[in-house]
């Protein structure tokens, strides 16, 4: 298990790969930055905590399911398009002990892409001794969201052929919709319990617009307890099931790939 969670890791945080989200970590940067301008006319002042939790829901939590999306692909559909599933299944392991090696080295890159974001966050909303919120907090949503995410994504591309797309929809579809909406649907966000997780102080000063497409526009009433339990038990359940799933199922190249 630790050979291909090395392997694949290394693959992973390679810069080239690492290129475009080291850009987005500048931009939530400059956002937490800037946050002041965007809302202008706010009848309350703008703390730097303020611009940190808006950037933070905004951009930080939003493109951890895209980061985990992209590189869950990379534990078995990417084999399997690029023709080297054979070469990676004559391995002398275990095929549970393959993927979850493989899996836990995605869910290691999609936390170090997200810390590399927040920090990145936290410097341009003024530093850390500005922003005042709890940090390990934060730092166990986005673990907890990253094997969240890759659990189910991981499922999801042992399933689907393009598995991406049907990730992608999830990810931007479902996810950025329901945190918005009842406490009863919002059990059905990974998303929801991350933001219960974190337990982010009230933003003031920002406007409504951009407060509903961070997702801190409707009222998370999720305790941080029950969502980091869920969301341990959903990716348990999850990595079990593909496990099973990729023991009993084959797998060979794709001809239409080309």
């Amino acid at each position: 298990m630790i050979v291909p969670f090395q392997f694949l890791l290394r693959d992973a945080l390679r810069f080239r790969k690492l290129v475009a989200w080291l850009i987005l970590a500048v931009a939530g940067f400059a956002l937490a930055a800037s946050w002041h301008y965007l809302s202008r006319g706010s009848e309350t002042p703008i703390t730097a905590t303020d611009r940190y939790v808006n950037v933070v829901n905004l951009l930080v939590f939003r493109l951890l399911p895209l980061a985990s999306a992209i590189y869950t692909t990379m534990v078995v559909s990417q084999e399997v398009e690029q023709k080297t599933i054979v070469y990676l299944l004559t391995r002398p392991l275990d095929r549970w002990q393959l993927l979850v090696g493989r899996w836990m080295a995605t869910v290691t890159a999609v936390l170090v892409i997200s810390l590399i974001g927040m920090v990145a966050t936290i410097l341009g909303a003024g530093g850390f001794g500005q922003v005042h919120v709890a940090f390990p907090r934060d730092l166990l949503a986005i673990f907890l969201g990253a094997a969240a995410y890759g659990s189910l994504f991981l499922f999801v591309t042992l399933v689907f052929n393009r598995a991406l797309i049907v990730c992608v929809l999830f990810a931007f579809g479902w996810e950025s919709s329901v945190p918005n909406l009842s406490a009863g649907l919002q059990k059905l966000s990974i998303l929801a319990h991350m933001q219960a997780i974190a337990n982010h102080p009230d933003s003031q000063g920002g406007k409504k617009f951009l407060e509903a497409i961070s997702g801190v526009l409707g009222e998370n009433t999720l305790s941080g307890a029950s969502s980091a339990f869920t969301l341990i038990v959903f990716s348990v359940v999850m990595v079990g099931l593909s496990a099973y799933w990729f023991t009993t199922n084959e797998y060979i190249p794709r001809e239409d790939s080309e």
